[in-house]
């Protein structure tokens, strides 16, 4: 049985929404064909939000794929189906190894944190940081597979994705940055949002403004 959450994930949409906002030109000019990209994510993150809101007593897998099946909905942005995709994946990723947002949250602030706090003794890990790890790449690797025409399969992590992974994280931390900057910078590098540049840069700021609301929520 899928596990309760004592947070929400609204609040942590709302926050990248607010950073999208104030992004949303810079975003817009990026995009060279349509120059409207920075409106499409900004209405993809109210949405998101509104469809968490909604599911506030819900699981977190529960939450995204409401999320997901309003963004799937969504007319006349050409992101929203993709961002539909992304998390209907991680949904059934969280669903598999029953994460809930407490735990998820937790866990990424102990990453952000042992950046901080590198040289000092290593702090005793969550208990399920190897599950929730899993969950998250699982769920952008079949998120490629989606994208890429596949049908999901049920386990998608072999060497390939863990060296695939592996490789993003290095040129991330070797183009610098915050540990979030570079967390970041690898998620969007091994998504399906890295085929388009303007979405890669959307996507970074999104997943970083994202891993820092979590830092923040206690």
């Amino acid at each position: 049985m899928a596990q309760t959450s004592t947070l929400s994930l609204a609040p942590l949409f709302h926050a990248v929404g607010d950073v999208l906002r104030q992004n949303q030109s810079a975003l817009n000019q990026a995009d060279l064909q349509n120059s409207n990209h920075g409106d499409h994510m900004v209405e993809i993150f109210q949405i998101a939000a509104q469809a968490a809101q909604e599911q506030s007593a819900a699981s977190l897998a529960e939450a995204m794929a409401a999320a997901s099946g309003l963004l799937e909905a969504l007319s006349g942005n050409g992101s929203a189906k993709m961002y539909a995709h992304g998390l209907r994946q991680m949904a059934e990723q969280m669903r598999r190894y029953d994460v809930t947002l407490d735990e998820l949250v937790a866990y990424v602030q102990k990453v952000l944190r042992e950046e901080k706090e590198a040289g000092k003794s290593p702090e005793p890990g969550l208990a399920r940081s190897g599950d929730i790890l899993k969950a998250l790449i699982a769920g952008l690797a079949s998120w490629e597979q989606v994208e890429g025409g596949q049908t999901p399969s049920g386990n998608p992590i072999d060497m390939g994705v863990l060296f695939e992974f592996g490789m993003a994280y290095w040129q991330a931390r070797q183009r610098g940055g915050e540990r979030a900057a570079v967390l970041a910078d690898a998620a969007a590098s091994v998504s399906p949002l890295s085929k388009v540049p303007h979405r890669y840069e959307s996507g970074k700021l999104a997943i970083q403004a994202l891993l820092q609301a979590m830092q923040r929520d206690a």
